[in-house]
């Protein structure tokens, strides 16, 4: 199953719970202890070094609305979903709560590589806050 880390913020563009990468702002902007921020920091910069960034994270067209992914780590990604969990357990330490939410590989894909997918959002998309 694919695994996904969201947070009650809305995503503008996908109009989805926000990832912990999208939402981490919220720390920034809202303040928090320096050491959450610290560790954050080296745990992003783990995952620019090993992560790759999607080559395309929606489709355009002409005669209708984008339709704008989301991002899902592989079940395979073990390194990176651990590292993505004590992510989330910070940005929950810093005030802002970010649960996890799975899903089966029967989504539309956009773009894939090892680590992680991006997928259209569907109607039937698991929702960790309502």
């Amino acid at each position: 199953m694919y695994v996904r880390f969201v947070t009650p913020l809305i995503h503008p563009n996908s109009r989805v719970e926000a990832g912990f990468f999208r939402a981490s702002w919220y720390l920034y902007r809202n303040g928090c202890p320096d050491w959450i921020l610290a560790e954050l920091r080296e745990q992003f910069d783990w995952f620019n070094e090993h992560l790759p960034i999607p080559g395309r994270i929606g489709r355009h067209f002409k005669r209708r609305n984008s339709i704008w992914g989301i991002c899902w780590f592989d079940p395979h990604a073990a390194e990176a979903i651990s590292r993505a969990r004590y992510c989330a357990w910070l940005i929950g330490e810093g005030g802002l709560p970010v649960r996890t939410i799975k899903t089966a590989g029967q989504r539309e894909v956009i773009w894939r590589d090892a680590h992680q997918i991006v997928s259209k959002p569907t109607a039937d998309l698991p929702r960790a806050f309502q």
